[in-house]
């Protein structure tokens, strides 16, 4: 039951190859990133030395494929000699899109990437680099496997909004220009006293702040934003930072804690995403819930198995299991009722959303 806000949709369309302007960070250096482990199987980062005819190769690639392994070689070479260049020599050599975030293909899933690619990564220990280039369609690889923790930086923000984006709302008619002008003259004045304020005045996308999440720096984020929280300690205000097609934003950084759980949807007719043949009333559904948490007060094992059976969400086949979530991206009914629980327990009364009503249980973030 994670939140689906304007923002969540928006980003993933409009994020990546973003350009423009921000303001300058605060001059502080700010707080490190909080390390937490990303989603996925596996982590790395590459430097790619394509070829002429390889798979994807621009048509500026003009070097043949034993001069690219050639090259590869090379490299490997230089990083035995001081491995902290990796981020360096892929962005001056690499031939692959992630070169200019110094080779860093953040994490995937087991059987996402080229089989050799990944059977490298897989022979590799965390910050070990290929001792010899690794061949795939693309071209030669230069392999760095990488923790999959990561650190994050926790943000919130709210948007000056402009038109040309079908996920601006209608109600919003200023043109860019307009919504820099207004941006800049709100700049002085927007703090980490004012924020608040002028999130509820003036956000295009709710009365509120928006929760972004936890961004990482392998994250196709806008230009200047990963730079402008980096530059914050917790609860400083930055901005304004150009998301295209959408407006500009003011950020917050905030601290962020992560949560894990299952739960048990019950859902009713005229609930939200409730499905045609889900035909219980309101009532029905609480009460439904309120005897699958006595079942379980006698027999907790059961768990996977109820949510597996009587479940009306989509983690249902999971065993009603969410993984694991940055507090404030689940609906906040959801995440009050979790913060109240130990690892293990289960909610003792039903907890209500427009979803429906949850039957919840605490995991442990692993």
């Amino acid at each position: 039951m994670k939140t689906t806000s304007f923002f969540l949709v928006a980003l993933v369309l409009v994020l990546a190859g973003c350009g423009g302007n921000a303001a300058e960070a605060p001059a502080t250096d700010g707080a490190p990133g909080q390390m937490f482990v990303a989603e996925g199987d596996y982590a790395a980062s590459h430097i790619l030395i394509a070829y002429q005819g390889a798979l994807r190769a621009a048509p500026h690639v003009t070097r043949t494929k034993e001069e690219a392994r050639a090259r590869a070689l090379s490299l490997i070479e230089q990083l035995r000699d001081d491995p902290s260049r990796f981020e360096q020599l892929a962005r001056e050599a690499s031939d692959g899109p992630s070169g200019p975030q110094g080779g860093r293909l953040g994490t995937w899933q087991r059987g996402q990437m080229a089989p050799a690619f990944e059977a490298a990564v897989d022979s590799l220990a965390v910050g070990a680099i290929t001792p010899v280039p690794v061949e795939t369609p693309f071209g030669y690889h230069v392999i760095r496997r990488d923790d999959l923790r990561a650190p994050h930086y926790g943000a919130e923000a709210f948007f000056i909004g402009f038109q040309g984006s079908p996920h601006v709302p209608p109600s919003v008619t200023r043109t860019q220009e307009a919504a820099d002008s207004l941006a800049r003259a709100l700049q002085p004045d927007v703090n980490a006293e004012t924020f608040d304020a002028y999130a509820e005045e003036y956000n295009d996308f709710g009365d509120a702040a928006i929760f972004l999440g936890g961004l990482k720096e392998s994250d196709p984020l806008p230009e200047g934003l990963l730079e402008t929280l980096q530059g914050l300690d917790y609860g400083e205000v930055g901005g304004p930072v150009l998301f295209p097609a959408i407006g500009y934003a003011f950020v917050r950084r905030v601290a962020l804690e992560q949560y894990a759980g299952s739960h048990i949807l019950i859902a009713y007719q005229g609930a939200e995403r409730a499905g045609p043949e889900v035909t219980r009333s309101k009532e029905e559904a609480y009460a439904r819930a309120k005897e699958l948490i006595a079942r379980l007060e006698q027999d907790p094992s059961r768990f996977a198995a109820m949510a597996a059976q009587y479940s009306d969400g989509p983690t249902a086949a999971a065993g009603g299991d969410l993984g694991r979530w940055f507090k404030g991206q689940m609906i906040p009914a959801f995440d009050e009722a979790l913060a109240r629980l130990q690892v293990g327990q289960i909610a003792p009364e039903p907890v209500e959303t427009p979803f429906g009503y949850h039957v919840i249980r605490r995991n442990a973030v692993e």
